[in-house]
């Protein structure tokens, strides 16, 4: 394959990913509109970044603000002899929407969302205390730009 070709298969894929970014619902037709490109091109692309791992899915983008929830940022670590279970545990619950491992002082961010920041507080306290999580500490999200 030629550096062109690669070039403009990354350029197109690139392209691609920032259009499902904002709108995973979109037609290969109507994406192939917007780069230009033929559908079956578009297609073609799109189920390749599926195989590769690049898109791992389509979520809506929900705004749990304006349906009266509160959201929250948990920053913590936890015992290394805890991690596994805490995370497995983690992954299974409805309230918890993202969980992520950071750099820095404090190795975890999960961001969950309920009907109030009692609610939320309450699942801290019943749930993730018996994993020994420390180091807490829990921003509620105001407002989200993008």
């Amino acid at each position: 394959m030629r550096a062109h070709d690669a070039s403009n298969r990354r350029e197109l894929d690139e392209e691609l990913l920032r259009i499902l970014e904002e709108d995973c619902t979109l037609t290969y037709q109507e994406m192939a509109r917007r780069v230009g490109r033929s559908l079956w091109a578009v297609r073609y692309r799109v189920e390749a970044l599926r195989r590769s791992g690049a898109i791992k899915g389509c979520r809506a983008a929900v705004d749990y603000k304006s349906m009266g929830y509160d959201k929250v940022v948990l920053f913590f670590n936890i015992p290394p002899e805890h991690m596994r279970e805490a995370l497995e545990f983690m992954k299974s619950q409805s309230i918890i929407k993202s969980i992520s491992m950071i750099s820095g002082d404090k190795r975890f961010v999960v961001t969950m969302v309920g009907k109030s920041i009692d609610d939320i507080r309450k699942f801290i306290v019943d749930n993730l205390t018996k994993y020994k999580i420390y180091d807490a500490e829990l921003d509620i999200v105001i407002d989200e730009i993008k």
